[in-house]
């Protein structure tokens, strides 16, 4: 099969013009039919990458580069942040172009190492630049991993000191109900060192503690990066997914908010080694752990049942706490601790709140007042969607709120979709027919529209079907011309004539 030249190329694509034929084409220009065939696919194909249907990335792909070269963000968070933007495309076409811009790292061979449920658990710092109250400082993100079920747990401290490894294997604790068997350290002075071959010093406050919980101390030599690969990996995931592009007031904020995160995000996910959720293998795990000290295992949390309330709030001795607002009317499981609350709806963390100081009151967390404040925001963009039906759909909109109150919007949405199908002017109409009969719901507009009888408190009223022309083109004439209303009685109802006053 020989290789056509460029300028026959040319002459059967010209000929084929002319001809709109392969046969024609082939005699004429005095080659095969199946070489006219081959050069007709070749360039459908190069006309079908010229014709790309656009991608819904297009749009972002500026900011993207930005969120990825710049920022150095994961594809879950810029997945989150072009999200706000308005992209509605998926996440699978996002990481396929964050392959092709972002710069690709190579890795060293590593040894696999299977853990039984239970028996180890892996213990880590790493410091990281994050913005606090405005400026960027230092953190230390203190880390435990249990081995087997990949279950996390992370706290933020300004130090690494034995104060700080304590309390953090301490809130472990208490959150799982139970302790490894054996938990693996680097070399730190707080918890121990290797001061030469099998020579290992610990520290005698963190050893007394280990006793007090029943769990073993392995101190690693030096170099065993894949030994404690497991606790170390999470850092890069923290700092992409959950740090990244995120700014904090202050450290009990910072805390609260990886809490959330770690509840909704982190021990939740299909993990990508396992293909399993870590909450799921945690369950699994718990009947291997040691128990907690008898003196701690009644005590780390009580749990109690409530129902979220219309102000997005759960109800604890007097307090009230909130929760995100679209999970009004769930029942939730609030869990008390010592020194916090955690309320929790179908076995997710929703958030963690400290106690209020004193009775009667309302402690409403940043995230919940922002979200309920974009929910507002969107029944104003309803409100103004509904309003550009016409004027009466305003005075309309003002006995909606008084008949149905807070059901409001519900009917908003359906009168918005009757608008969408069958136009304003034909909704107009409807509005301005259901508003004379004082009858005000989204079931009344619809019943104009489709010819059916009114009703107001069980009883009929007067009945669209006597117009006597199409239904439909009569609400237009509703919606346009400026008469008085009693006209339309009249023009609906002729028995009302000479009652006009």
């Amino acid at each position: 099969m020989s290789r056509l030249n460029k300028k026959t190329q040319k002459k059967i694509m010209d000929m084929f013009k002319q001809k709109g034929s392969i046969r024609a084409t082939a005699k004429a220009v005095d080659v095969s039919r199946n070489a006219v065939r081959r050069q007709l696919r070749g360039e459908n194909k190069i006309a079908k990458k010229a014709s790309k249907i656009p991608s819904k990335l297009d749009a972002y792909k500026a900011k993207i580069c930005h969120l990825v070269k710049e920022k150095h963000l994961s594809a879950v968070r810029v997945l989150e942040e072009i999200k706000a933007l308005g992209y509605e495309g998926g996440y699978s076409i996002l990481t396929d172009y964050i392959r092709t811009i972002r710069p690709k790292k190579t890795r060293g061979p590593t040894t696999h190492i299977d853990h039984l449920p239970g028996h180890e658990a892996q213990m880590d710092w790493s410091p990281h630049k994050v913005i606090v109250g405005g400026r960027e400082q230092i953190v230390h993100i203190g880390s435990i991993v249990l081995c087997f079920s990949r279950w996390l747990y992370i706290q933020f401290f300004l130090d690494e000191t034995i104060k700080s490894v304590i309390k953090l294997h301490e809130e472990t604790f208490k959150e799982i109900g139970a302790v490894p068997v054996t938990i693996t350290y680097d070399n730190m002075t707080t918890v121990g060192f290797h001061r030469g071959p099998g020579k290992v010093w610990l520290n005698p406050k963190f050893k007394a503690f280990a006793e007090k919980f029943g769990f073993k101390v392995i101190i690693l030599p030096p170099g065993c990066k894949d030994r404690h690969g497991i606790v170390e990996r999470p850092f890069h995931y923290i700092q992409n997914n959950f740090l990244a592009g995120r700014e904090f007031t202050d450290l009990e904020d910072l805390n609260r908010r990886g809490d959330l995160w770690r509840g909704q995000v982190a021990n939740v996910r299909i993990h990508g080694a396992l293909r399993e959720r870590p909450n799921d293998r945690l369950q699994r795990e718990r009947p291997f752990l040691n128990p907690l000290p008898r003196i701690l295992a009644n005590t780390y949390y009580r749990e109690v049942g409530r129902l979220i309330q219309r102000d997005f709030c759960v109800s604890i001795d007097t307090n009230r706490y909130s929760t995100s607002p679209e999970l009004v009317g769930n029942q939730a499981k609030v869990r008390l601790y010592e020194e916090h609350l955690e309320i929790w709806v179908e076995e997710r963390m929703d958030c963690k709140h400290l106690y209020c100081e004193g009775r009667y009151q309302m402690q409403v967390l940043p995230e919940h007042e922002s979200a309920f404040k974009k929910l507002s925001f969107q029944s104003k963009l309803l409100e103004n969607a509904f309003m550009r039906i016409g004027e009466v759909a305003k005075s309309y909109y003002e006995g909606l709120k008084k008949e149905r109150g807070k059901a409001a919007g519900f009917h908003l949405q359906r009168i918005l979709k009757l608008a969408d199908r069958y136009g304003s002017d034909v909704v107009a109409g409807a509005i301005s027919y259901a508003q004379r009969y004082g009858v005000y719901s989204s079931d009344a507009i619809s019943r104009v529209v489709h010819g059916k009888a009114l009703r107001r408190k069980g009883k009929l009223l007067c009945v669209t079907e006597d117009v006597p022309e199409n239904i439909r083109q009569w609400l237009r004439t509703c919606a346009v011309q400026k008469q008085d209303i009693e006209d339309y009685d009249l023009l609906i109802c002729p028995e009302n004539k000479g009652k006009k006053q």
